[in-house]
């Protein structure tokens, strides 16, 4: 025996069965593992109430088998391509009408499920509608037809089905938390975030043009994938990286009030070079905000294609008047948290950190201290400068790794 008191009869078969029978099998969370199984029980009911009261006759009510199959795929697998309305749909019916016509007109009952099956899988392949479930129909409907069953009687069971099924879905999958059906493609991009930066990280032409190349069929959505690989990669970031946003930050530097001229805080910028600065509160010193080369030229235009200079121009020049319908002091005019300002604490991981400039258009991400003050500034090149360090000494210790 073992250190563990494992007898080690059961060690050899066990490490045998996780490195070769089990090794690539999908993880299933407790939790989905039981809102799958409730959303099966109740989609199978609502279904085969459906069925019964579709105005049909009995045969034709009846329930297939190979529904039994696309419940498992429908209420466990909802997000994956096989169980959109279009593959369940397609994926059922073509493989039905194929399996009717083989049996219909051939006799030999193996010739005729073979042929039956062959067809089916390229059909669906073709019109991009693959259900595996599609199989079981097509030999279903073949013996069917064999055993000299009514084509219509049971094309129309194939169909009252098909749509009892897809309702029952649609019924369950929104009402379980985190489930969307069908999955409908992305809403287009407001104006605002169609002129946002590309934010980092794999995304769908990314993902597109590797399915192409890989020329193969991937039983899980795009979304779902990208979403994966992002996380995935946020993980691995996170394990590497372990610096805090303390260790990477750099002093405030020069800072803004609320109540300070446009034309003083864009003198300030382009005097030491920056990028942006913050604004903070006079008394204690609390950020309020950040402001940015980007927020000046958001408020100029230029006018009929000239340079862009005078109405520049314009915005910093101060309004005699007590009233303004321009912009006339710093807070007026920075990016405060209650409009997306990212922060950050002292002891936020580097890794979020990164990920916060990434989803953020702002140039600088302010840390914060325990009592909300500004404590230092990450700009986004000493954030790709501690990158390229890291990899660089991870690499390195690679390489004497390997020497050694």
């Amino acid at each position: 025996m073992d250190k563990n008191n494992t007898p080690s009869w059961w060690t050899a078969p066990t490490r045998f069965a996780r490195r070769w029978l089990i090794a690539d099998v999908a993880p299933m969370a407790p939790a989905e593992i039981r809102r799958s199984a409730l959303a099966a029980l109740l989609g199978v009911l609502i279904y085969a109430c459906i069925l019964l009261v579709l105005p049909l006759g009995p045969d034709a009510r009846r329930q297939l088998a190979p529904l039994g199959a696309s419940a498992v795929i429908l209420f466990t697998l909802p997000h994956s391509p096989l169980a959109q309305p279009w593959s369940v749909a397609g994926g059922l019916l073509l493989p039905g009408l194929m399996g009717l016509g083989c049996g219909t007109w051939i006799t030999n009952p193996v010739l005729a499920a073979g042929l039956a099956l062959g067809l089916a899988v390229g059909c669906m392949g073709l019109l991009r509608c693959i259900h595996p479930p599609g199989g079981a129909m097509a030999l279903v409907m073949a013996g069917a037809a064999a055993q000299g069953l009514d084509p219509l009687t049971s094309l129309g069971a194939v169909l009252a089905n098909v749509l009892a099924m897809l309702a029952a879905a649609l019924v369950v999958n929104n009402l379980v938390p985190g489930r969307r059906y069908p999955l409908c493609a992305p809403p287009r991009p407001t104006p605002a975030q169609a002129r946002a930066p590309m934010p980092t990280g794999i995304r769908h032409p990314d993902l597109a043009a590797a399915l192409e190349e890989l020329g193969a069929y991937l039983d899980v959505s795009e979304e779902d994938l990208e979403q994966l690989f992002n996380r995935a990669t946020h993980h691995a970031f996170q394990r590497q990286v372990l610096l805090e946003c303390r260790e990477l930050m750099e002093p405030p530097g020069p800072a803004l009030e609320f109540a300070t001229p446009l034309n003083t805080a864009w003198a300030l910028l382009r005097r030491h070079n920056l990028s942006a600065v913050p604004v903070l509160d006079r008394h204690n010193q609390r950020l309020l905000g950040l402001l940015g080369l980007e927020d000046f030229l958001r408020h100029v235009a230029p006018d009929d294609g000239r340079p862009i200079g005078e109405p520049l121009r314009r915005l910093l020049r101060p309004t005699p008047e007590s009233h303004s319908s321009k912009p006339e002091v710093a807070g007026q005019l920075m990016l405060t948290p209650a409009l997306g300002l990212a922060c950050a604490r002292l002891d936020t991981s580097l890794a979020d950190g990164a990920r916060l400039l990434a989803e953020h258009t702002q140039p600088v991400l302010p840390v914060l201290d325990e009592h909300g003050r500004l404590a230092g500034l990450i700009t986004r090149p000493r954030l790709t400068r501690a990158l390229y360090q890291h990899q660089a000494l991870d690499r390195a210790s690679h390489t004497d790794d390997a020497a050694d």
